[in-house]
C-alpha cells in the first residue's frame, strides 16, 4: 500500500463489525442489489392498493431486500413478527401499538405526517381503553382483549393517515385459520387506498408459493403483486464478503472465499455469521488501521463457533422433523437417513425411495414425507428446488448435526467414543458422507466392526473447540 493509499485510510471513515456482518438482522452496508426484485417490489409500491405478498426459502433475503427498498424511497413502516400462536386480533393490537409514535409526536425518522385532530383524538381515545383494560387470564397467558372499536376499517385508516406501510414478517408461521382472515382484511386495505393510496400491507413468508403466505380470494387476483425471493448466488455471496472486506480494511484468502460460499448454501445469514466469526476471532471489530489477511486455515474456528452457537437450534429442528405424529412412524427419520448416507448432496423422489430402509414407504407417503420436511411444522430441515425437481437439506450444518446425532445412536450399544484430535474431521461433516466418515474413522482408529461411526459427543466437541478456538493476538 503506497503512502497515499495509507494517509486515505487513517482519514476514512471506520465501521463497526457489526454493522458489517449481520447475521441476525438485516444487511445495510454490505446489502447486494438484486435489480429484478427491486423493479418488481418498486412497482408495487407505486401501484395505489397493491397489497404485496413477498416470499421464499428461510434466509433468502426477504426482509433485508423490502426494508432497504422502504428505507431507500424514504418510506414509513412498522413491522409485526408472526409466531405459530399468533392470531389476527395480536397482529392488529401490535399494529396499533407500533403506531403510537406517529399519533403521539406525529414525527418519524422519514417524513413529518399531519394528522387531524378529529382521527388524533379517536386513535389516543383507543389507546387509552387498551391501557386500561381488564385482561383475561389462561393459564399462564394473560390474552389483550381487541376493542370493538378497533376494526380492520379503522386500522387501514390510521395506517393510511400516518403514511406507514405494515409489514408481517414470518406470516408463514401462523395458523391457516387465522391466514385466511388476512385475505379479508386485504379487501379492506384495497378498497381503503381510494381515499389513502399510501395504505399497504406486506406479508413475508418463508415458503414456495404466495398462496402458502395468504390463500386469498380470486377476485384479488390483480391487487396483490406476488414477488418471489429466490436464494442467492454465488456471485451474490461474494458481493457480501467483498463488500465487507473493503469496509474493515480486511483480505480473505480465495480459498476461504469459496469455502465461505460452499458452506452459506446460498443462504446470507449463514454467509454473514461466518465472515463476523472469522474477523471476531482475529479481534477485528472495527476497521482495521492495517490491513489484515486471513489465510486458509481461518474459517475453520468460525464454522465450530457456528455449530456450537446454534446446537441447540439445530437439535430443536431435528426434534421436530423426528417427532412422531398420527401415522408417521420413522418414515421422517428414514428420509433424513437417506440424505445423510447419500454422496450426492440433492436427491430426487426416486433416489430417496431407492434408499434401502424406504422400501416400506409407500410412494405416496414418501411424496407427502418429503413435503412435509420442508415445511415450519417439521423445521423446515429439507429444501426443494423447482427447477430441478430435487431436495436437500436447507443448511449444510443441519446435515453435519444429523450425521453427528445419527452416528451417536447407531454408536448407542457399542459405547465407543472416538475423539478427533483436530477439527478437520467436523469440517469434513459439512461436504461427505456418513458412509465415507464411517470408513475414515475407521481408517484412523484401526476397529473392525463396520457399524462403529465416530461418536461425536457434545464432550468431544467442546475439547475440540477448546483447542482450536483461541483466539490469536491482533
Amino acid at each position: 500500500m503506497t503512502l497515499l493509499e495509507n494517509i486515505v485510510r487513517i482519514f476514512s471513515k471506520k465501521y463497526n463489525l457489526n454493522d458489517v456482518f449481520t447475521p441476525s438482522t438485516s444487511a445495510i452496508l454490505t446489502f447486494v442489489e438484486r435489480p429484478d426484485l427491486d423493479k418488481q417490489i418498486n412497482k408495487a409500491l407505486t401501484i395505489p392498493g397493491m397489497q404485496l405478498i413477498v416470499y421464499g426459502h428461510s434466509g433468502s433475503g426477504k426482509t433485508t431486500i423490502t426494508q432497504n427498498i422502504l428505507n431507500e424511497k424514504k418510506i414509513n413502516f412498522i413491522s409485526t413478527n408472526c409466531i405459530l400462536d399468533t392470531t389476527i386480533n395480536d397482529i392488529m393490537l401490535d399494529a396499533f401499538d407500533k403506531l403510537n409514535p406517529f399519533y403521539t409526536s406525529e414525527f418519524s425518522n422519514k417524513t413529518t405526517v399531519k394528522i387531524s385532530s378529529e382521527l388524533k383524538s379517536s386513535y389516543l381515545n383507543l389507546d387509552s381503553i387498551l391501557k386500561s383494560e381488564i385482561n383475561k387470564e389462561y393459564g399462564d397467558k394473560q390474552q389483550r382483549i381487541l376493542p370493538v372499536q378497533l376494526t380492520p376499517q379503522r386500522l387501514a385508516e390510521f395506517l393510511g393517515v400516518a403514511n406507514v406501510l405494515w409489514i408481517l414478517e414470518d406470516f408463514h408461521k401462523v395458523a391457516i385459520n387465522e391466514r385466511q382472515k388476512l385475505s379479508q382484511i386485504l379487501k379492506i386495505f384495497v378498497d381503503t387506498s381510494n381515499k389513502y393510496k399510501s395504505v399497504k400491507v406486506i406479508a413475508i413468508g418463508a415458503v414456495g408459493t404466495a398462496r402458502e403466505v395468504v390463500n386469498y380470494d380470486t377476485e384479488l387476483n390483480n391487487r396483490i403483486s406476488e414477488v418471489a425471493v429466490p436464494l442467492m448466488t454465488k456471485s451474490e455471496l461474494e458481493s457480501i464478503i467483498s463488500k465487507g472486506e473493503k469496509l474493515l480494511n480486511v483480505e480473505f484468502k480465495q480459498k476461504v472465499h469459496d469455502d465461505i460460499i460452499n458452506f452459506s448454501n446460498s443462504l446470507a445469514s449463514i454467509c454473514h455469521h461466518l465472515c463476523f466469526s472469522i474477523c471476531f476471532n482475529y479481534r477485528i471489530e472495527k476497521t482495521s488501521k492495517i490491513k489484515k489477511k486471513f489465510m486458509d486455515d481461518s474459517l475453520k474456528s468460525a464454522v465450530i463457533d457456528y455449530l456450537k452457537q446454534n446446537s441447540d437450534s439445530f437439535k430443536e429442528i431435528l426434534d421436530r422433523a423426528l417427532k412422531h405424529r398420527n401415522g408417521d412412524f420413522d418414515n421422517t427419520k428414514q428420509i433424513l437417513q437417506a440424505f445423510c448416507k447419500s454422496d450426492k448432496e440433492e436427491l430426487t423422489q426416486k433416489d430417496v425411495l431407492g434408499f434401502r430402509n424406504n422400501k416400506n414407504i409407500y410412494r405416496t407417503s414418501l411424496t407427502e414425507y418429503l413435503h412435509k420436511l420442508t415445511t415450519a411444522e417439521y423445521g423446515e430441515i429439507l429444501r426443494y428446488d423447482d427447477n430441478s425437481g430435487k431436495f436437500s437439506f436447507s443448511n449444510p450444518f443441519f446435515k453435519a448435526f444429523t450425521i453427528m446425532t445419527f452416528s451417536m445412536e447407531e454408536n448407542e450399544s457399542t459405547r465407543t467414543s472416538i475423539n478427533f484430535d483436530n477439527i478437520e474431521e467436523i469440517m469434513k461433516l459439512l461436504t461427505i458422507s456418513i458412509d465415507d466418515i464411517q470408513i475414515k474413522v475407521q481408517q484412523n482408529t484401526k476397529i473392525q466392526s463396520p457399524r462403529v461411526i465416530g461418536n461425536l459427543n457434545q464432550s468431544n466437541l467442546n475439547n475440540t473447540i477448546r483447542k482450536s478456538n483461541t483466539r490469536p493476538k491482533k
